[in-house]
């Protein structure tokens, strides 16, 4: 019942190469994001830009994961969403991103079951900002408002969430209480952030 859409198509302007390739602690981004929803979902897809992009994630991820091909070519978050939901067999799909290397298996089966019986899924700030790039979408209706929303050139991953009639919003410090770092959330968008992500990893592997 379960699918996971990992968006890696878009390029990074901050680091000007592919964030998902990048390697975090010896291994390639991508691989710890695949890692961490394999358990829970029945399927995987890794969404990219190009064929170019698409025989590299393909090789470093070997049977993890199905490497698709944006369907529009366009590399926007809304039209990966569309790719992978589309191809989507299961009810359920969390989509997310490459550049999210914290992910948690227990945070992820948390998130699929507080969606049940909804039309999906989300974290919510105290401010009302929600997390559209860790959330879990119905995938029929979700797939039907992205493809409405393609056609208004309304591009924001967000909006989905927005026009879905039943979301369950989940405030953000009952994330906290599971993952008190908020790692889940955290995404490795420059270089920076790639020094303190292996530091992280090392102080979990108890480095």
């Amino acid at each position: 019942m379960r699918t996971a859409i990992v968006l890696a198509g878009g390029d990074s302007t901050r680091m000007k190469r592919d964030k998902g390739l990048l390697d975090l602690a010896g291994e390639p981004m991508v691989c710890r994001v695949a890692d961490g929803v394999s358990g829970v979902v029945d399927e995987v897809f890794i969404v990219v830009g190009s064929a170019e992009q698409q025989g590299e994630y393909s090789d470093v991820l070997g049977d993890r994961a199905e490497v698709l091909i944006d369907v529009y070519g366009d590399g926007s978050p809304l039209v990966g969403a569309i790719t992978g939901l589309r191809r989507a067999r299961e009810e359920y799909a969390l989509i997310t991103a490459c550049d999210m290397p914290f992910v948690s298996p227990d945070v992820v089966r948390w998130l699929f079951d507080e969606a049940e019986g909804h039309d999906g899924a989300t974290f919510e700030w105290p401010n009302g900002w929600i997390e559209p790039f860790f959330s879990v979408y119905r995938v029929e209706p979700s797939l039907r408002i992205a493809r409405e929303l393609f056609e208004e050139k309304n591009m924001r991953l967000r909006m989905i969430l927005r026009r879905l009639p039943d979301v369950k919003h989940i405030p953000i410090d009952s994330l906290r209480e599971r993952d008190p770092e908020l790692l889940t959330l955290f995404d490795v968008d420059t270089e920076e952030a790639i020094v303190e992500a292996e530091k992280k990893l090392k102080k979990m592997d108890g480095g």
